[in-house]
């Protein structure tokens, strides 16, 4: 189990890191502003950087973000 301070990377080939309340990535070329909701978490996009909160009646991630 991750816990709220510990910090694991990507292992999907991007650039980011994984938080036990959601994520973090760095886009090379694509620009995104606004945020977004979906079933499972709420991103906030501003210009190659984006935040991904994870809401909390969602299901758990499988550990994608590395060793736990």
């Amino acid at each position: 189990m991750f816990s709220m301070f510990k910090r694991c990377t990507l292992n999907d080939r991007t650039q980011g890191y994984r938080y036990s309340w959601g994520l973090t990535r760095k886009r090379s070329t694509v620009k995104r502003y606004g945020r977004v909701v979906g079933k499972t978490m709420t991103g906030y996009h501003y210009g190659l950087r984006s935040l991904y909160i994870q809401h909390k009646t969602a299901r758990p991630l499988h550990n994608f973000g590395g060793k736990s």
